[in-house]
């Protein structure tokens, strides 16, 4: 190659995706030597807007969340027309099979009730023991049966499924302690890309900074430098931030994405790592020739399961779809899936337009003639990605998300880690991954003494 393989840094960062973009970006602006070590064949991680159709469709993340706290959507905002800033948040379309009107039956009413049912007992106690959240809403209805009609017995719990869209796993598998999601402030589509927004932190770190199609799989830290290896190889640096996804943190194996650590990471921080899930939210875009749902549908519909026994149809899991016509003036529908069912259609796409058609006709105007093929499907990979392997970090009962993220935030010394997986302030979310980020960075800068100690680096 003509080059040393042993290359001298101040600071590894393990990934491009937005912590350790952000990263870089601080340590950039003090002018520290840095390298960012990148698996993919691009940057932004789990940040991927596909450009192939229509409108540009983020198959990753796609909006600011927590929009009054978020420091992120605050460095933004002012630019909002050039990512054309979005809030979808108008009221939803709901779909069930039977057709009943839950609007009527005073669902979303019983829905509300059991979800501060969920609040009172599982989030706000100590010491009742986690169940999954279909196991909650079984004894909230057992507790009010005198006081509910028979569709709101039977539909509110499905309607409260919605939640699995949000944390990518099935409300039997899901902590119900950490269930609810309490929401700071409206959530924010970034309809031009999410990439754009990415770009512009991208734009501050030098190309040569940022190594592409260089997979991490050793990292030794003793001595004044910790070596890092990829396959091709070898770099040393007095500093390292890991930033993977916790789903390949918690790998030990010889996989593609995993990291052999010598020595091995330490047995709190495994044990942390154990008590963490991750969920499987996968993405499915189906653009048409023209439009053949009603023109003044809002920009979201939501499919509320069958009650009762699962017959292998769409109609056994809720699914949430962005109507882009109302968003973007296109005749495209993004849907929204969530645990086995992403597993199954990433991995045969082709069999994603056959699972959704029974909504599409439950959308169809009788006027617009018989239901038209898609033009163009377009399909989310997370769970085949070996650097990804989901979509973000859920909870499953028993889970304990603080303890994760505290002890990954402490660190080991000059071993640092960042991600969404990472903090308390933005869980799970784009400004979570971008603020540990810049947590790490701050921290090091810190030690390095090129930037005054004020308070604990870690939140």
């Amino acid at each position: 190659m003509g080059e040393s393989r042993e290359i001298l840094y101040d600071v590894c960062v393990i990934g491009a995706g937005v912590a350790g973009l952000k990263a870089a970006q601080e340590l950039e602006k003090f002018g520290v030597n840095y390298v960012v070590l990148e698996g993919r064949n691009r940057t932004g991680g789990r940040i991927h807007t596909d450009r192939t159709g229509l409108v540009p469709y983020d198959m990753g993340g796609s909006w600011f969340h927590d929009t009054l706290t978020n420091p992120f959507f605050d460095e933004v905002r002012s630019r909002a027309q050039d990512f054309d800033l979005f809030y979808d948040d108008g009221k939803p379309v709901y779909l069930n099979e039977s057709g009943v009107d839950l609007e009527h039956e005073k669902v979303p009413q019983v829905v509300k009730e059991m979800e501060k049912y969920v609040e009172l007992r599982y989030f706000e106690s100590i010491e009742v023991e986690d169940i999954s959240l279909k196991e909650a809403t079984e004894e909230y209805t057992r507790k009010q049966a005198s006081l509910l009609s028979e569709a709101q017995a039977k539909f509110a719990p499905a309607m409260l499924r919605q939640l699995e869209l949000w944390h990518g796993v099935s409300w039997d598998q899901m902590s119900s302690k950490y269930a609810l999601v309490d929401n700071v402030g409206r959530n924010c589509l970034v309809r031009g890309g999410y990439d754009k927004v990415i770009g512009t932190i991208e734009a501050e770190i030098p190309v040569k900074r940022i190594i592409l199609n260089q997979t991490v799989n050793y990292v030794r830290r003793n001595g004044e430098y910790m070596v890092i290896k990829t396959s091709e190889r070898e770099y040393r640096a007095k500093f390292v931030i890991v930033t993977i996804p916790q789903s390949v943190l918690q790998s030990n194996d010889d996989t593609l994405g995993s990291i052999k650590w010598e020595p091995e990471l330490p047995g709190d921080f495994r044990e942390s790592l154990s008590r963490m899930s991750f969920g499987s939210l996968g993405k499915f875009v189906f653009e048409f020739e023209h439009l053949f749902w009603s023109p003044e549908y809002g920009d979201r519909f939501v499919t509320i399961p069958t009650p009762g026994e699962a017959n292998h149809t769409c109609w056994d899991h809720p699914v949430l779809m962005l109507n882009m016509f109302s968003i973007s003036g296109v005749a495209s529908v993004l849907c929204f899936t969530q645990g086995d069912i992403t597993r199954n259609l990433e991995a045969r796409p082709d069999e994603a337009w056959e699972y959704f058609k029974p909504i599409f006709e439950k959308l169809k105007v009788s006027d617009y003639g018989d239901l038209p093929e898609p033009k163009r499907c377009i399909s989310s990979t997370w769970t085949l990605d070996p650097l990804s392997r989901g979509s973000y970090a859920a909870c499953e009962p028993g889970d304990d998300p603080v303890e994760v993220a505290i002890t990954l935030s402490q660190g080991l010394g000059n071993l640092r880690f960042a991600g969404e997986h990472t903090i308390l302030d933005g869980a799970g979310a784009v400004h979570g991954a971008w603020l540990s980020g810049k947590r790490e960075a701050v921290y090091i800068l810190q030690e390095m003494g090129l930037m005054e100690r004020k308070e604990d680096h870690w939140q």
